[in-house]
């Protein structure tokens, strides 16, 4: 378990006090192994201290503008775990609220929700198993310190989840809606003000509306039974930013794609969202209401059940997942940048019946704080190495060995053509078993050459990203057309539309999008695609070098490109800028 301490007395210790399923089997809706019943208390429903308390002109301002009263945290394991030290300070929430008297009840008898808060359990406890004793180990901090931290991960196990019923952001600050946010809260009596507890991050339930239109409503989720599995997405995220602490903002958002299963943003911000839609994907099938003819009649986003089915068949390996099939496959980065595949591999290994205590295990290399989903296969593999095999076929098989071979998109490409052909009897069946048994052969050498090397990701491309701006002022306003969502919702006109693309990711529609030509979009895919990737260096300079100095100029008049640092982590130390940054969903996918 050298992982384990390299990553924690390196990083975590000195670091943070300083600042395939089977489809003849029926789903698994279900992943938590532990027998033992909740607490009494496992979801506790807090509001905000707002503040200015006690002070007549500060307390009604804070009020007024919903100011959150803000203390400093010297707790050693808050500040291991926590973005920052500095906390939020809530309150139990009023007990004839809405959420108390409504959501409470209605999360507290969901199965789902039920099997969620004990993997929660279950990664706190195996966290303070994992860590104690090389916190105890440690040199950099002192035994005071230590016990403090042991303290906090021992007692947090059987700590609830902290919901917010009302945004903890100021009345300035777009209401957040459903997500997780991890910015620390002190619980504290409201009367004496006496601590009642610590968390490193809060869950918000709440409607998104933009005047009288509402985007995301509670109720109607409650009344399709779909709020479980919003809030077993964000509680996903809360166990992850749990395993990581700090780490946690290290993990690289480059994209500017905004996020939705589908889409191709960047290896951090799949990973993150992939585990996250995975356990959708898990408790979806619980929901015997889930039908389309019920979410147009509740309101209920469409993203909860579109996404779903193709991440358990891991449809999203395709380069266009709807329309008709063509067995054009994405590329190897591409694959690693697109939420839902990632999830789609989540959900594999979380209900393998191959691999013992997938969950436990998962957790396990959490805490290892990979960066990519790569990594974390990596890493994964290095402390079980009696599941290489599983997971290398699950990996391998789902992606159909494109991130290991540069050749494997296009024989895949043939035999599915084949496969198409003999079903149209087209091709005999002779000819198909002879293309069927070549194809085989070839993806079993190339897993046999997996499993000597450990080398599954040979063929993923190297990240050049690059940025410009766009004056939308002067743009034609199609250039500014998907930006129109996201600006009423958040009540702000931007000047310019800022946007980060990666050379070896973008498809032929995002250079479209910024205002390339359709012909001169066509042109950059196809000479990426020609040796399956560009193989590093200057990204403008390669745009340049492929369309023209001509056309290049033309372009970068208006666009400004420059090549963006991907290397850099895009740590925002601005934790509550961050909160709205990545965590609530994408706004475009909560409308209908």
């Amino acid at each position: 378990m050298s992982i384990h301490k390299r990553a924690l007395s390196l990083a975590l210790v000195a670091g943070m006090l300083l600042s395939g399923s089977v489809s003849a089997r029926p789903p698994v809706t279900t992943i938590s192994n532990d027998a033992n019943p909740l607490g009494d208390k496992p979801i506790t429903v807090m509001e905000l201290v707002t503040a200015g308390k006690g002070n007549i002109i500060g307390g009604f301002l804070g009020k007024a503008l919903n100011l959150p009263k803000t203390v400093k945290l010297d707790d050693a394991g808050f500040l291991l775990f926590g973005l920052s030290a500095d906390a939020m300070q809530v309150t139990p929430a009023d007990s004839k609220s809405d959420t108390v008297k409504k959501v409470l009840p209605y999360l507290l008898s969901s199965k789902e929700m039920q099997d969620v808060l004990k993997l929660r359990r279950t990664a706190r406890q195996i966290r303070f198993q994992a860590l104690k004793d090389t916190v105890n180990k440690a040199k950099e901090i002192s035994a005071e310190q230590k016990t403090g931290i042991n303290n906090f991960m021992s007692q947090s196990v059987g700590s609830p989840v902290v919901i917010m019923g009302k945004s903890p952001l100021p009345r300035f600050m777009p209401a957040p809606g459903p997500c997780m946010i991890p910015m620390g809260a002190e619980m504290v009596e409201n009367k004496t003000g006496k601590r009642i507890g610590i968390e490193t991050s809060m869950i918000c339930i709440m409607d998104i509306g933009d005047g009288g239109e509402v985007i995301f409503s509670v109720d109607n989720a409650m009344r399709n039974d779909t709020l479980d599995l919003v809030i077993a997405h964000e509680a996903a995220h809360a166990i992850h930013f749990d395993m990581y602490g700090k780490l946690f903002q290290q993990i690289q958002r480059t994209s500017s794609n905004g996020h939705d299963a589908p889409i191709i943003t960047d290896v951090g911000l799949a990973y993150v969202e992939g585990w996250a839609e995975a356990f959708e994907a898990v408790y979806g099938p619980a929901n015997i209401k889930f039908a389309e003819k019920d979410r147009k009649k509740y309101n209920i986003s469409e993203f909860l059940y579109d996404r779903q089915d193709p991440i358990r068949r891991d449809r999203y390996v395709w380069a266009s997942h709807t329309g008709k099939k063509t067995g054009v496959l994405k590329n190897g980065l591409q694959l690693m940048s697109t939420e839902g595949v990632i999830a789609g591999h989540f959900y594999d290994i979380l209900t393998s019946r191959a691999i013992n205590a997938p969950y436990e295990k998962i957790i396990q290399t959490m805490l290892t704080s990979p960066m990519n989903f790569m990594e974390f296969i990596d890493n994964y593999v290095k402390l079980f190495p009696e599941d290489k095999k599983v997971i290398y076929r699950i990996m391998l098989e789902n992606s159909h060995y494109v991130t290991m071979d540069a050749q494997a998109a296009q024989s895949y490409r043939d035999f599915y053509e084949n496969k198409v052909a003999y079903t149209q009897k087209k091709v005999s069946k002779t000819d198909f078993d002879k293309v069927k048994n070549q194809y085989k052969a070839y993806t079993e050498a190339l897993f046999a050459k997996a499993m000597k090397s450990g080398n599954i990701f040979a063929n993923v491309g190297p990240q050049m990203w690059f940025a410009g701006k766009i004056n939308l002022s002067t743009a034609k306003s199609e250039l500014s057309a998907a930006k129109k969502l996201i600006v009423k919702a958040f009540g702000k006109k931007d000047k310019f539309y800022e946007f980060r693309l990666d050379l070896n990711t973008a498809t032929a529609e995002m250079f479209r999008m910024i205002g390339f030509a359709e012909a001169d979009a066509a042109k950059l895919v196809e000479a990426r695609d020609k040796d399956g990737f560009f193989k590093g260096g200057n990204p403008v300079n390669t745009i340049k070098k492929v369309l023209g100095d001509e056309r290049f100029g033309k372009y970068n008049a208006v666009l400004n490109l420059v090549p963006y640092d991907h290397t850099k982590a895009d740590v925002i130390a601005q934790y509550k800028e961050q909160s709205l940054v990545l965590w609530p969903e994408d706004i475009a996918k909560l409308a209908n």
